[in-house]
């Protein structure tokens, strides 16, 4: 069962879950949602998102 309504704590989980591991097709899609409604999951989103890049560009500058 697909459960497209989640709240906020849930929202949260499935991103960091999704750092770690691919996330099940059902749970992306009520993260989509989810974001589409809160304005504050979705920036959230953005700034994990870009910790990801930065995290990523500074490994890269300390390997060279």
């Amino acid at each position: 069962m697909i459960k497209l309504k989640i709240t906020c704590r849930e929202a949260t989980e499935i991103t960091l879950k999704a750092e770690d591991r691919s996330v099940p097709l059902a749970e992306r899609l009520s993260l989509r949602l989810h974001h589409r409604i809160c304005t504050n999951c979705r920036r959230f989103y953005r700034q994990v998102a870009l910790m990801r890049q930065a995290s990523a560009r500074w490994r890269q500058y300390t390997e060279d």
